[in-house]
């Protein structure tokens, strides 16, 4: 039977340099990664699965880098050093899908040997298709006794088992355990760094690999394989095991699976797998400390009792770019004072994908100046004055800039309900000087949350004036709550803002007093056309014109008040 090698079979999608999109092996991906603009699955899971194996690959093959110093080497060489290959070569047999030793699976986990209530149908490994973390109703046919029995080529399945052990969601399993545990980021917001070209993107996202790591970082094509005995014994009673690096955490074995391949006329395909609980984490998911998952997040707790920051999570609500600063180094993120007049300070951590990014690339720009080197001809299709005046995600470049993609999936109360995959450019002015730029989105944010909330305090005024029957008596409070919700004005307020902060971010290079003098332009106009709505709801009679008299005073004050503020790094050049 075809064992599938990863290594040499085509199952990776990636964009080309022209624009197309095909499937390369993973030894292309990694050894020829500056001919493919980016890894794109097409599924944003997907996607930050792939790229957590091929970095977890590198750093394992390279032992590094060291620091910025050696990833900026390894920028400007425009290809990974020989030991890459090198290490493909060693642990070749470890990366076959079928076989003996299946890659991330355990081998005997075979529900004809083990019990067929580890048999599954292989949607369980889909978030959105089968997963008992999904809504039963959509997927019927696939729950135990149904119907379901299409399959996966091996290159779908491949796919699907990355995504599954990096976010698997916990909950009920009853194999090996009765609970099993989440992924370690399975409910956590991934971020990554972009480069011109995928070897750029692999380059910036290495982040420095301690020492210490070195010899126990050991993901699961380098130990010896997982049985279902040892399964079993991590869980009785329950024995977590520590992720001993970065490696080991982006390829940990959240679930024990087997896939079961089935040979057809029309080739090898996966209808079925054997399935259970994997291995328990030892510690929070997103790990602590200098063990933080490098594309991790970190915020500080508000609870003046709880010590432990949490990992920063997509929102149903709200999109990334109003929560911008989880990007950004800050200092101060959390400050409580005790009775006695104490201060406290409790930072958060940024991921460090991004912030490795930054030195990567302002040391590539470093060198570049010293050695008096003009920026390189354009590598893509654009004009050379479109080289010289756009930012272009390149440190080679005269306006570099940094694309972070952020990857993740929205849960409530441990369900899914949606995925995500959000892209936002950081301008030159992050490179050159982040805590300044922090300032800056720190500014802009704090006036659309002034606005947002003067907006929404508006609509609350309007909705108790609509119900107020008489001079006398106020409407109930939770009457008044409910109308106000059935007013979609705040909501029209932040969708009007994504596009327009995106200016205002590539706008801070040319000039920070013009670009927010902008953002307050279109702070005003989203707001106006979120009151406009509540206008409308009101309604042209005496009643809802009074009404609206009487409740936008607040919003009207709060966009009066729009004026250019200066940042504590723009009061420190004044003084």
């Amino acid at each position: 039977m075809d064992t599938f090698s990863l290594l040499d079979r085509e199952w990776v999608p990636v964009v080309a340099g022209g624009g197309e999109r095909r499937h390369v092996s993973l030894r292309d991906s990694l050894l020829r990664a500056a001919e493919f603009r980016r890894i794109d699955a097409g599924h944003p899971l997907q996607t930050a699965a792939l790229y957590r194996l091929h970095l977890a690959v590198l750093h394992r093959a390279l032992k590094g880098p060291k620091d910025a110093e050696q990833g900026a080497d390894w920028y400007l060489a425009e290809r990974f050093p020989d030991e890459v290959a090198r290490y493909l070569d060693r642990y070749a047999d470890r990366f076959h899908l079928f076989g003996p030793r299946p890659f991330m699976q355990v081998a005997d986990l075979d529900p004809a040997l083990v019990g067929e209530n580890f048999r599954s149908h292989w949607t369980r490994l889909s978030a959105e298709e089968g997963s008992p973390n999904t809504t039963a109703l959509y997927n019927v046919e696939a729950r135990p006794g149904g119907d379901r029995s299409d399959a996966l080529t091996p290159a779908q399945a491949a796919l699907r088992l990355l995504e599954h052990q990096n976010f698997a969601l916990g909950g009920l399993i009853k194999r090996f355990t009765t609970s099993a545990r989440a992924a370690p980021v399975a409910t956590a917001g991934l971020f990554l760094a972009e480069g011109a070209n995928l070897y750029q993107t692999l380059c910036l996202n290495l982040v420095p690999y301690p020492q210490a790591m070195h010899g126990p970082d050991l993901p699961p094509w380098e130990e010896a394989p997982l049985t279902v005995a040892q399964i079993r014994a991590h869980y009785d009673p329950e024995q977590p095991r520590v992720a001993a690096g970065y490696a080991s955490r982006y390829a940990w074995p959240s679930r024990s699976v087997l896939l079961l391949p089935e040979e057809t006329p029309q080739g090898v395909v996966v209808r079925s797998i054997g399935f259970g609980a994997g291995v328990p984490l030892e510690g929070p998911g997103e790990g602590s400390g200098t063990g933080t998952d490098p594309m991790v997040s970190l915020r500080p707790s508000r609870d003046p009792k709880n010590e432990q920051p949490f990992p920063y999570k997509l929102r149903r609500e709200r999109l990334l770019w109003r929560d911008l600063n989880a990007l950004l180094p800050d200092p101060a993120a959390q400050v409580d004072e005790n009775r006695q007049g104490k201060v406290k300070v409790r930072p958060g951590t940024p991921p460090r994908t991004v912030s490795h990014a930054r030195d990567v690339m302002q040391t590539v720009a470093e060198r570049r100046a010293g050695a008096g080197k003009p920026p390189p001809a354009p590598s893509q299709d654009a004009p050379e004055d479109v080289w010289a005046e756009e930012g272009i995600p390149d440190a080679r470049a005269a306006h570099p800039v940094i694309p972070v993609v952020v990857f993740g999936q929205l849960t409530d109360q441990g369900k899914a309900f949606a995925m995500r995959q959000e892209t936002y450019t950081l301008p030159e002015a992050f490179i050159e000087n982040p805590e300044r730029f922090r300032d800056h989105v720190q500014a802009a944010l704090t006036d659309a949350g002034t606005v947002g909330e003067a907006l929404r305090r508006s609509v609350h005024l309007l909705a108790q004036a609509l119900l107020k029957k008489d001079a006398e008596r106020d409407p109930h409070k939770d009457d008044v709550g409910k109308l106000a919700a059935q007013i979609p004005a705040e909501p029209t307020y932040w969708a009007g803002l994504d596009t327009p902060f995106r200016a205002y971010l590539l706008a801070l290079d040319a000039d920070p007093q013009a670009a927010l003098r902008d953002w307050h332009a279109a702070l005003r106009r989203a707001a106006l056309a979120g009151w406009h709505i509540a206008q409308e709801a009101a309604g042209m009679n005496a009643a809802g014109l009074r009404a609206v008299e009487q409740a936008q005073g607040l919003l009207l004050k709060a966009l009066s008040a729009l004026k250019p503020k200066e940042t504590p790094h723009d009061q420190a050049r004044s003084g």
